[in-house]
């Protein structure tokens, strides 16, 4: 199954990235309230948000600010 394209305008790319980039902070607020495997976790995902939305910037469709 192919993956349709995404029609999404400049705005759109900087509130993606921002909004990866804001659950990635909060996941790390939330790691510090959490046993060690969980925090484990937490901080892996946040990892996965901030890769994803510095590649967003990087490489992204737009040019962001």
């Amino acid at each position: 199954m192919a993956t349709p394209p995404l029609d999404l305008s400049p705005a759109d790319w900087h509130r993606i990235r921002d909004a990866l980039r804001y659950l990635g902070r909060d996941l790390h607020h939330r790691s510090y309230g959490v046993e060690a495997s969980r925090r484990e976790l937490l901080w892996a995902e946040m990892d996965a948000c901030l890769a994803l939305a510095e590649r967003i910037e990087v490489v992204g469709p737009f040019n962001c600010d």
